[in-house]
């Protein structure tokens, strides 16, 4: 029986597989023509897995060899050359079951020699594909090497070398400003994450090899949450069929959301700890990109961008620096969200219930909550806000953290920066199963303004919901107001919360 793998590369024979058609024809066509290409994915997107998926379709009519410069960054010459030829030797073992043995070159340019044996020894053309390239930062040894693969590529059918990948986490763009490279900027590949598609293909996978059914919200929950991230993908499918619902007929909505309690605060994931550890190096930098939404501009040539664009953390949303998969969100969320101790008493006092927030229907008044919530702010801004450079989500944090005091009092659950459709709304309340959004906003203009009402409109019809609520925190304003607006048969609640107090000193 098949299962969702959860590390390295995919063993299409025991894991659940996603075929990439599109991406595989251009890689094949490439390698048709005798084209010499780079590829690029940042880690844990599967290309490793997709590249193997080249060596199985190719290796019959030519001689795909598949070998990483992981270890080769302090090699010299002499130690470089070994090493090249012995993983060229065991990967032909390896895959094709062929011993070769081939003599180690004294200099560089000598590796036309060991192609030229290559193909007298096998009979086949060469397809030579390098993982890990940018590991190899011995510039003067890089060099060499590219330019024996220029000479090589310009007698390419003499030497029968008829494919060259580069494979990197980045776009090996030192190659590319070499206008003699044979490695064509248009010819450059990226390995994007999954569609959605392609995740349920992924999920159906398991339900027609076992039987047991994702219900559609799960499998809607696992898109929304993982963002097509392969690794982080099959890490919530494996949880929810071995571990949480395991000889379960149904997965339903209740075990996913203690698969993700697990995700969020129990469990040591990889991808996740692999995603905080590289953000804590770049603190400022991701706590402005999570907290300032679109406030700081995409450039892959800032060297903090690049590093945590490399690593998976962030990605490049429309030009703007965003944190595209929402689980790597929440994580960064929690982990550098603003701090406010001591809070909790004065938003909910020993009079407080979560009862009286409560309808006849069993639904939330959420309107009588967020009065609540303005009552705090009127005791509390002038130490919260005042005199302090805050930002959209410190003012989304406060919220949260006061909302989620009564709504998990309940039994429900606030969940920050949740997907919608093809947007992410800031915070979702689920309460006795009904959904209730809210859109944050900061500091607007009046043109920024009518665009959140519209954003908050899109929101609710992707989620066929009547109503919503639009919280804007503003320093300009002189005291707290709600307005009810009706749009296109739609509510929208909209609470003006007021950020300009005078110093706590100056309180009688």
């Amino acid at each position: 029986m098949k299962r969702f793998c959860t590390s390295g590369p995919v063993d299409k024979n025991t894991c659940y597989y996603i075929e990439r058609p599109e991406l595989m024809k251009e890689a094949l066509d490439h390698i048709e023509n005798w084209r010499y290409f780079t590829v690029s994915a940042p880690r844990q997107t599967g290309k490793t897995t997709f590249l193997n998926d080249i060596v199985e379709k190719t290796k019959d009519k030519y001689l795909p060899i598949f070998i990483s410069f992981e270890s080769y960054s302090s090699k010299d010459q002499n130690q470089f050359l070994k090493t090249f030829i012995k993983d060229i030797e065991d990967d032909i073992e390896y895959r094709h079951n062929i011993k070769v043995k081939l003599k180690t070159p004294e200099e560089i340019d000598e590796i036309r020699l060991v192609l030229e044996d290559l193909y007298n020894k096998t009979g086949k053309e060469i397809i030579l594909m390098i993982d890990e390239f940018e590991k190899f930062n011995n510039e003067e040894l890089m060099n060499e090497f590219l330019h024996v693969i220029r000479n090589v590529y310009h007698k390419k059918m003499l030497y029968k070398l008829r494919s060259v990948i580069l494979i990197s986490v980045s776009y090996l763009s030192g190659i590319l400003e070499d206008n003699a490279s044979p490695f064509n900027i248009a010819e450059h590949m990226e390995v994007p994450y999954f569609t959605k598609e392609q995740v349920y293909d992924l999920l159906n996978q398991h339900e027609k090899e076992t039987g047991q059914i994702f219900d559609n919200k799960v499998k809607e929950l696992i898109w929304e949450n993982a963002g097509g991230q392969p690794g982080l993908t099959n890490a919530l499918a494996y949880d929810l069929v071995e571990k949480k619902a395991k000889d379960k007929q149904i997965i339903t909505k209740e075990y996913f959301e203690k698969t993700l309690n697990d995700f969020m605060y129990v469990y040591i994931n990889k991808n996740i700890s692999n995603i905080i550890s590289k953000a804590e190096k770049e603190k400022e930098l991701i706590i402005k990109i999570l907290f300032e939404p679109e406030s700081v501009k995409f450039v892959i040539y800032d060297e903090r961008i690049k590093f945590l664009y490399l690593n998976g953390v962030i990605d490049n949303c429309e030009g703007k620096c965003c944190v595209k998969v929402p689980l790597y969100y929440k994580a960064l969320y929690a982990k550098f969200k603003p701090q406010i101790n001591g809070e909790k008493n004065y938003m909910a006092t020993l009079k407080d219930t979560v009862r009286e927030y409560i309808k006849k229907d069993g639904s939330l008044d959420l309107n009588k909550l967020l009065e609540r919530y303005t009552k705090y702010i009127k005791q509390r801004g002038a130490i919260m806000f005042k005199g302090r450079n805050y930002y959209e989500g410190v003012y989304q944090y406060n919220l949260d953290q006061f909302l989620s005091l009564y709504i998990e009092a309940g039994e429900g659950k606030v969940y920050p920066e949740t997907q919608v459709g093809g947007g992410r709304i800031d915070l979702l309340i689920n309460f006795n199963n009904k959904e209730y959004l809210i859109e944050v906003k900061a500091d607007i203009t009046g043109n920024e303004y009518e665009k959140a009402k519209k954003q908050i409109i899109e929101y609710l019809k992707r989620k066929d919901l009547n109503e919503g609520w639009l919280v804007i925190y503003s320093n300009s304003i002189d005291d707290f107001d709600y307005l009810l607006e009706d749009k296109e048969g739609i509510k929208i609640h909209i609470w003006f919360i007021k950020t300009n107090f005078e110093s706590p000193s100056k309180i009688n």
